[in-house]
């Protein structure tokens, strides 16, 4: 009986460190997802798409700096015309910088 009283103290120290470890890293990503965006210009009209994802996005949102091969569109004279480049050659708006709205 003693050996299934330490087995069950055991699963529960387990259990707790995992859910505090678990609720401490969720609220670092929430952190990091509201820092993001701080520094991403809304005035710059140039778009670079994805080709892998499908998807287009502002030059300072963090996941278009990690694309490997941009396509980019700035030929337009206002935001609105790349945008509509960018759906023209079926790219979406990325969901995270939301491009299509100025």
């Amino acid at each position: 009986m003693n050996e299934q009283k330490k087995a069950r103290v055991k699963l529960i120290v387990s259990l707790i460190i995992i859910f505090l470890v678990g609720f401490v890293g969720w609220n670092m990503y929430q952190d990091s997802l509201a820092n993001d965006f701080n520094d991403i210009d809304k005035t710059q009209i140039e778009r670079v798409a994805d080709v892998y994802t499908g998807y287009y996005h502002r030059p300072g949102c963090p996941k278009a700096k990690t694309i490997v091969n941009p396509e980019v569109f700035k030929k337009g004279k206002t935001a609105e015309e790349n945008n509509k480049a960018a759906e023209d050659k079926g790219y979406h708006p990325c969901k995270r910088c939301h491009p299509q709205e100025d």
